[in-house]
Order: structure tokens, then C-alpha cells, then sequence
């Protein structure tokens, strides 16, 4: 049995809870779940900074609304996976209760609290579910790596938005996302699998992104045992292959959907 440390963004967060279950069901021994403190005012100001308005609606979504974000779809959701694997947690404490796994607040996951408990439990890998860069303390101190599964096809693109990025450069065929290793780069550290996701009829952005959650969920679980059980290799990135994008502007995302609906009606 392997021994796995989960890093969440936030005590509601339905991308941890249903990675940190099915991982348990699959005989990962979870040592603790280390999840970032709701109320921070230097991390709302860092995160506004850089998100602006986007941010509103983040948190409106996930602090507010969480499962009732998610109306019925010809797709799976996040939540339809819940729901067909009987996952029926709404906060990472459930866990603990339950199961009497730890759960460890932080207001960023580089506190020292984070470090220590880290070199205490001695995990065999950790696996981020969200919740912002990790700084080189924390790398080394998390066993075979930092697991995480990145919304963006690499090397080509790293960064923000990158399921909107390949829809504006018309590059259609670099959908996807890639689980990877963290390093102290953004998104170079080593690629462990790529998964592509074709577009589907009549869909737009929004249901693209929720389309991928799931997908998500399930990648990362899946390379995170195989890894652990030697099925899979490391495969290093070169910088010079790809390059960081950012905060895409609102109006190249109107662009962006546009060309996503003219590629399907094609």
C-alpha cells in the first residue's frame, strides 16, 4: 500500500474530494489532506491581481454554489461522477471523519506546517489538487514528486487558459491535458501521460471545461497508481518546446468560442 498526501485549494473542492476517494478505494493509504484556509487576505489580493473579475464568479461558483454550479448535460460532469461512484462527501473533513485521515490547514501550501508534516509522514508521492505554485521545500520533501494534472496539452502549452489558447491558434488537435510532475518551473516539470479530448457537437467553452473534470479526475488517479507501481516512465520537457501563456483577455475568448463553433460546423 502506497502512502499519498493530498494538497487541496479549498475544504469544498469536488476535484479533491473525488481524486482523494478513489484513490482510497484503489488501496492508497491516505496520510492526510493539507488544504488551503478559505479566508486569506493576502491570497485574495495576489489572486484579484491576477484574475480580476474572473475571481467573483470562482468563488461565486465553488464557495457558493459548488454542486448546484452543475445543471443536467448530454455530457458527464464532475458531478454525474459522483454520483455514479457513490461519492457522497461535500468537504474534505468528511474525510476525516470517516476515515480519521488528518486534514491540515494552511493559508498557502508552502507553510512551514506543510514542510514538516511532510517529513514527518514520508509519502511516496503527493498529489496536487489545485492551490497555486509549489516552492522547492515542499518538492523535496514529497517522495517519488508532486502529481498534477494540467489543463493544457505540454510541452506546447503551459500556463493559464490553455484550453482557450489552442481554440484561438486553431489548433485543434492540441486539446487536451497532461499529468505531469512539478518542478519549480510552470507546468516543465516531467510528463508522465497526455490525454486529448476531441470536441464535441454543439458545445461550447464552458461545457468543454466541465467535460474535462471528470477526465481529470480520472487520469490522475489512473497515472498516479501506475506510476507508483513502475508502469509508467518520466518523459523530461525541454523549455524551448513550448512557452507559458496567460490570462487570456475576454474578447479572444468571444474569438476563441467562435472558431471552436465554426471548426464543429465544419
Amino acid at each position: 500500500m502506497k502512502d499519498v498526501v493530498i494538497l487541496s485549494p479549498n475544504r469544498f473542492s469536488l476535484y479533491t474530494i473525488c481524486v482523494t476517494e478513489l484513490l482510497r478505494r484503489n488501496n492508497a493509504n491516505i496520510n492526510a489532506i493539507i488544504v488551503r484556509r478559505l479566508f486569506n487576505p493576502k491570497r485574495f489580493t495576489s489572486e484579484f491581481t491576477r484574475d480580476g473579475s474572473r475571481l467573483i464568479k470562482k468563488i461565486w461558483k465553488k464557495f457558493v454554489l459548488r454542486k448546484n454550479a452543475y445543471q443536467p448535460a448530454s455530457y458527464e460532469t464532475i458531478l454525474d461522477l459522483m454520483k455514479s461512484e457513490n461519492i457522497r462527501f461535500s468537504k474534505v473533513e468528511d474525510f476525516n471523519e470517516k476515515f480519521e485521515i488528518p486534514v491540515i490547514y494552511c493559508n498557502t501550501l508552502n507553510d512551514p506546517v506543510v514542510v514538516e508534516m511532510l517529513k514527518k509522514s514520508k509519502p511516496d508521492i503527493v498529489v496536487f489538487t489545485g492551490g497555486g505554485l509549489i516552492r522547492s521545500d515542499v518538492l523535496e520533501n514529497s517522495g517519488a514528486g508532486v502529481l498534477n494534472c494540467h489543463m493544457g496539452v505540454l510541452p506546447q502549452y503551459r500556463g493559464m487558459d490553455v484550453v482557450e489558447w489552442p481554440l484561438l491558434e486553431d489548433n485543434f488537435d492540441e486539446i487536451g491535458m497532461t499529468v505531469h510532475l512539478m518542478d519549480k518551473g510552470v507546468d516543465t516539470g516531467d510528463i508522465l501521460q497526455i490525454k486529448k479530448v476531441k470536441l464535441e457537437t454543439n458545445e461550447g467553452i464552458k461545457q468543454l471545461r466541465e467535460r474535462f473534470e471528470p477526465i481529470m479526475c480520472r487520469q490522475m488517479v489512473t497515472v498516479c497508481l501506475d506510476y507508483l507501481n513502475g508502469r509508467i516512465d518520466r518523459i523530461p520537457q525541454k523549455l524551448e518546446d513550448g512557452k507559458q501563456y496567460f490570462i487570456m483577455h475576454s474578447r479572444l475568448i468571444e474569438i476563441a468560442g467562435t472558431k471552436m463553433k465554426q471548426k464543429m460546423a465544419e
